[in-house]
């Protein structure tokens, strides 16, 4: 049996209003640093902030959809922590390799 305590419909609701404007604007967000605002004399660095800012805002999002739509909020902290570890160490080694990698 699990211990959930959901709240009611209407603050569920709002809350999925406030996860979808912030998803939206975060979106945003990713295509802007996805444009090419880096000066071409920084190279590889440029390259390597562009990605990281991508993979940033990704987590951002990411930890938001699973925190509330998939309401992991309602959940015990130990199943928490076996959907977000996996998901921070996929981020951290998806930036080595592709930014420190060769």
């Amino acid at each position: 049996m699990s211990n959930h305590q959901h709240p009611d419909p209407e603050s569920m609701f709002s809350s999925y209003i406030k996860v979808a404007s912030a998803l939206f604007i975060l979106t945003v967000l990713t295509w802007i640093a996805a444009l090419d605002w880096v000066p071409r004399s920084w190279g590889e660095a440029g390259n390597s902030l562009h990605i990281g800012i991508g993979l940033f805002i990704a987590l951002i999002k990411a930890s938001m959809v699973f925190y509330i739509f998939m309401h992991l909020k309602f959940d015990n902290k130990f199943i928490r922590a076996f959907v977000f570890v996996p998901i921070f160490l996929f981020f951290v080694l998806t930036f080595a390799l592709n930014v420190l990698g060769p």
